[in-house]
């Protein structure tokens, strides 16, 4: 995608299945020859699409007949919305949030893993910020009596939040305030011009706002600082049951091209973050991309395989964060393209 990464963090990816996929990768024969997905993913400022990115930069989506283009779309909620609604075929986002939302009865399902860690990071205004170094807790606590924005209300950023704010003997709802701003960018700007005191989003907003808002990142959960939110199904691209159903060929390109681009990420850190630093150029300093391409390999599996056991630690995740009991992962992914990758 030759495009800026403003145009990027706008919008999300339309893909155009112009020619053949079939149901394996030998078929030669296609089955969904002039069928069309529509791929979404939410606005962020943040580079958890960068298996997308890659899977265009090194034509593995050529190399699946699929074209790609952008739409806009908003937050995480607004995703899951679009997918269940019919609007969008598949989307990146988290686990955790399509667990949830499946567990409410919404007719969703993970069908590939981009990334087996949380990605989120913690910014903190500079003169709030605890010390360098501080321990989890103690950055977590920080937070009590601060403004703290997240994308949208049941997106990755606020189940993480109040993950770690109950995690660290806090109540979410009445220890601190939690601040909607509806986008990774809108985050940025809220905290740029003081409307909160800290957030929680993932890199480079997470850089970009710091800088422009004259914050502090305080933690950085790629790095490992939160064993809990390790070697969980974290990234995930997902679907509608109805669509996994009626475009399962189109799915099935879509997901080797990711897989590729997976791989590539996590064999060749320094060669794919280097075929996407020119994507970026002008839209963020060689030391914001270094930080956040670093989250972006620390979080990234060696394939796109869906494990049953890293699903099941993030439905732990979200029993933590909604208190509700039991939540099921099984009926939350479906591992048929993928359960072939080693």
């Amino acid at each position: 995608m030759n495009r800026t990464l403003a145009s990027l963090l706008a919008g999300s990816l339309l893909v155009t299945v112009s020619t053949a996929c079939g149901d394996t990768a030998a078929d030669a024969v296609s089955t969904c020859h002039g069928q069309t997905l529509n791929i979404g993913a939410s606005t962020a400022a943040n580079l958890q699409y960068s298996a997308a990115y890659v899977a265009d930069k090194k034509g593995y989506l050529k190399e699946e007949k699929i074209n790609a283009k952008t739409v806009e779309l908003g937050g995480g909620s607004e995703t899951l919305q679009a997918l269940a609604g019919g609007s969008i075929d598949a989307a990146a986002t988290t686990f955790a949030a399509v667990v949830t939302a499946v567990n409410k009865g919404a007719p969703l399902v993970a069908i590939a893993s981009t990334a087996n860690r949380n990605t989120a990071d913690i910014g903190i205004r500079s003169d709030k910020a605890p010390a360098a170094g501080a321990d989890l807790e103690t950055a977590i606590r920080a937070l009590k009596g601060l403004r703290v924005a997240v994308t949208s209300p049941g997106s990755g950023s606020d189940q993480t939040l109040r993950y770690l704010v109950k995690s660290s003997g806090l109540d979410p709802d009445k220890d601190l305030s939690i601040v909607a701003t509806g986008g990774a960018s809108e985050t940025v700007a809220a905290f740029a011009r003081g409307s909160v005191d800290a957030f929680v989003i993932g890199p480079p907003a997470s850089y970009i706002a710091a800088e422009q808002g004259d914050g502090e990142v305080a933690l950085k959960l790629a790095s490992g600082v939160a064993p809990s939110l390790d070697n969980l199904l974290y990234g995930t691209i997902v679907t509608s049951e109805r669509t996994l159903a009626e475009k399962r060929n189109p799915l099935r390109c879509y997901v080797r091209a990711i897989d590729k681009a997976v791989r590539y990420i996590h064999d060749h850190p320094a060669e794919a973050g280097d075929l996407l630093r020119p994507q970026f150029e002008g839209q963020m300093s060689d030391r914001q991309f270094a930080l956040s391409w670093t989250s972006i390999v620390q979080s990234t599996p060696a394939s796109a395989a869906i494990v049953p056991a890293e699903a099941l630690k993030a439905a732990k995740f979200v029993e933590v964060v909604t208190g509700a009991g039991r939540i099921d992962a099984e009926k939350a992914y479906d591992t048929t393209f993928t359960k072939d990758l080693t």
